[in-house]
């Protein structure tokens, strides 16, 4: 059993939400508490409490983070659970900082921190408390593209100064990168499991259902919920042994091979049709 700390941009590509329920229903993770990145942080965090009530999940705490950061427009799924610029009376009166902190403290070990968005919230944690790696045994991280060309991705290109520290901060990093995990996939034929999905089941389809009409595509990649299983094991994502540095060139993340010193390695391949399963039979767990 794990303790979960999970970071994200839950509201927007719809795979965030699959990550959450992974984490709330998965029988080896204690999922500790979530906190929310970019834009409108206090909406994410009353959709991920609107989601986790319906999961059957309410001693999770859920903290708003840093706002703000957009430097793209990016398909929105969540508003059509929660209206976008809503609040929630239950959110965590303590930063997103303070709360991870806390629960790094806490928690029984061992404990990860995923971040499945832009990696602000954990770059700032580790400015401010530079000795919270010692209290991690892992950050597990979404993002990123190790391809030649160097094509912007998401997750890192939205804020990569704080996305390289993270990578680069000596704890033991993780990183489920685009290549890989963009591999992972739900289709609209998926749906009729995904409703199955207890007490949540209804929310989780009609946001998949509407990414799925606002990108005009009958699929879309489950980036994070696969990345998010590097905290457990290699099961389903399998890591390249050759550590890895990012450098921030361009405005982006590059990714470079680095001395034994460090501890950054990139997952280097996916069985998708055994993590797929995985996927859905966790979600439909009883709650």
């Amino acid at each position: 059993m794990i303790s979960l700390i999970l970071d994200t941009d839950l509201g927007d590509d719809v795979d965030d939400v699959f990550a959450l329920a992974y984490a709330a229903r998965h029988p080896c993770i204690s999922l500790r508490a979530v906190t929310t990145v970019l834009g409108d942080t206090r909406w994410r965090a009353a959709l991920t409490l609107r989601l986790l009530e319906e999961m059957g999940v309410d001693n999770v705490p859920v903290a708003a983070g840093a706002a703000g950061g957009e430097v793209n427009t990016v398909t929105l799924s969540g508003d059509v659970v929660v209206p976008p610029g809503a609040d929630d009376p239950r959110c965590d009166s303590r930063s997103a900082t303070d709360l991870m902190a806390d629960v790094i403290a806490a928690a029984p070990p061992p404990v990860w921190l995923a971040t499945i968005g832009p990696a602000t919230n954990a770059a700032i944690l580790m400015a401010e408390r530079p000795d919270i790696a010692d209290g991690l045994a892992g950050i597990v991280m979404m993002g990123g593209r190790h391809e030649p060309a160097f094509p912007r991705e998401h997750n890192f290109g939205t804020n990569p100064e704080a996305a390289a520290a993270v990578c680069n901060s000596g704890a033991n990093v993780l990183v489920g990168d685009y290549v890989v995990t963009c591999q992972a996939r739900l289709r609209r034929d998926d749906l009729p499991r995904v409703r199955q999905a207890p007490g949540v089941g209804d929310s989780l389809a009609l946001m998949l259902e509407t990414y799925f009409g606002r990108r005009e595509r009958d699929w879309t990649s489950m980036y994070d919920p696969a990345a998010l299983t590097l905290a457990l094991d290699e099961t389903f994502l399998s890591l390249n042994p050759i550590p890895m540095r990012a450098d921030v060139v361009d405005g982006q993340v590059h990714f470079a091979s680095a001395d034994e010193s460090s501890n950054l390695r990139l997952a280097g391949s996916i069985d998708t049709a055994a993590f797929h399963e995985e996927l859905l039979s966790v979600i439909e767990r009883p709650a």
